[in-house]
């Protein structure tokens, strides 16, 4: 484990200072692009989520068939409290757009932000996990889930610092990004020991696990930074259009 937390720092660094989301972790973060790119990544969050329970769930199945039964029912149990994530990003959406036309004016649809197709980010991480679940090593579901729940925990408190002086003590703006600082240090501890155990036992998958860890980073990384561009896009149109 100590070994594959090394391989992955170059990684998770590498995240909080990409040039293109690193101004989102800054005090300083002027408050129309922060709030413009809440409204996106929880639009386009929805589906990042909305599939999680499937896909935990059927990394246990695909484990269970393998012979690995206490871990499939561990993560078929863990599976269930992801259920209904994706509906507070909804909720988070339509409070965002009328926070800002209550602020700034301007009418922002948020139906019809909800009503895109994925972004090309979140169909990549989509396959990801499809392709974890269906390979022979559908355990490696474990270091996406592990990557992407410690980010709550890493930078989650710095992005609900700045949501809470954009939008307030009030979460209703951000009660998802709330929710998940508050309950992943325990999904992450969770992830970390089913983890250990596996590169424990069989440390021949260490490999496949820094592979796998890394390119939920990489694909969630890319998922924040094209939110970026769509807000920065927004705010761009809003400007032509005054």
């Amino acid at each position: 484990m100590d070994e594959y937390e090394a391989a992955l720092e170059e990684s998770r660094q590498g995240l909080t200072v990409d040039p293109a989301i690193a101004p989102l972790f800054s005090v300083g973060c002027e408050d129309r692009l922060f709030a413009r790119w809440m409204l996106r990544y929880n639009a386009h969050g929805v589906h990042m989520t909305h599939d999680v329970e499937r896909w935990i769930a059927g990394a246990g199945e695909r484990c269970a068939e393998l012979g690995m039964d206490r871990l499939g029912k561990a993560l078929k149990a863990h599976s269930r409290a992801e259920a209904g994530h994706d509906r507070m990003m909804v909720d988070d959406t339509k409070a965002i757009a009328n926070w800002w036309e209550e602020r700034f004016g301007g009418p922002v649809d948020a139906d019809a932000l909800l009503a895109q197709p994925p972004l090309a980010s979140a169909g990549f991480y989509g396959k990801l996990h499809d392709q974890v679940i269906a390979g022979p090593v559908p355990f490696a579901q474990l270091a996406i889930e592990y990557e992407i729940e410690r980010l709550s925990i890493t930078i989650g408190p710095i992005l609900q610092a700045n949501c809470r002086r954009i939008f307030g003590p009030d979460t209703s703006c951000y009660s998802f990004l709330a929710e998940h600082v508050e309950l992943d240090a325990g999904h992450t501890a969770f992830n970390q020991r089913q983890l250990d155990g596996i590169l424990t036992e069989s440390p021949e998958h260490l490999g496949t696990m820094v592979e796998t860890g890394r390119a939920a980073l990489a694909s969630y990384a890319a998922f924040m930074a094209e939110c970026m561009g769509l807000a920065q896009g927004d705010l761009e149109a809003e400007r032509v259009g005054a």
